[in-house]
């Protein structure tokens, strides 16, 4: 019950969080809190698509040479706000859980944010098939001036050399704008109920312009 009243409140008004910032603090900070959360929230078994398991935690954060090499396997330098996330955690400790509604078909397992080592061929493949399925390389995107892309979790890919790195849903051509940032990415990945919700808004309105990827 303490715990519970920790994260929820008295009156349960939701999770508090720190204003969505992409920093070593917040990160840090949510880190714990989410690990809190998963102590005592379980999957939704009327659900379909990928969940977090409950007692799921993170893994311990890269060190700065362990993101270096990171970055070499995918032949680009990463922005500060990925590498405070990995220095901070990197992936989970059990992969994400599909029941399918308890529709009766096997549950699937899959993970939900991507871990180095474990994971760079399934983050190599994700960007490789974004490419092939809107005909581009990496020569073609420099020429067009537009960005390198990255997924952080599932088809939620953060935009490498864009200005404050917004995060787009890409699926095949299928391509939106999702996020203004990767704070409030992973806060509304996990958590239904935020008390502050409005600072992890991202407003569809005030969508910058970005070349190629949304505006081809």
């Amino acid at each position: 019950m303490r715990l519970i009243e920790r994260l929820f409140g008295k009156k349960g008004n939701g999770i508090k969080l720190s204003k969505p910032i992409d920093s070593l603090d917040f990160f840090n900070e949510f880190k714990v809190i989410s690990e809190q959360y998963w102590k005592v929230t379980d999957i939704n078994r009327s659900t379909f698509g990928f969940q977090i398991q409950q007692n799921t935690t993170w893994l311990p954060g890269l060190t700065d040479e362990q993101i270096d090499n990171f970055e070499k396997d995918l032949g680009f330098n990463f922005p500060t706000p990925l590498r405070d996330f990995y220095k901070t955690m990197n992936g989970l400790s059990k992969p994400g859980i599909n029941v399918y509604g308890d529709s009766g078909e096997p549950y699937a397992y899959s993970p939900i944010f991507y871990s180095y080592p474990n994971d760079i061929g399934t983050i190599k493949e994700n960007i490789d098939w974004i490419y092939k399925e809107n005909d581009v390389d990496l020569q073609k995107l420099k020429l067009l001036g537009a960005s390198r892309i990255f997924p952080v979790c599932g088809h939620r890919f953060m935009l490498i050399d864009e200005p404050l790195n917004p995060i787009l849903s890409m699926y095949g051509q299928d391509i939106i704008y999702w996020s203004d940032s990767l704070s409030k990415l992973i806060a509304d990945h996990i958590f239904d109920d935020i008390y502050n919700a409005s600072e992890f808004e991202s407003n569809p309105d005030e969508t910058p312009k970005i070349n190629y990827w949304i505006d081809k």
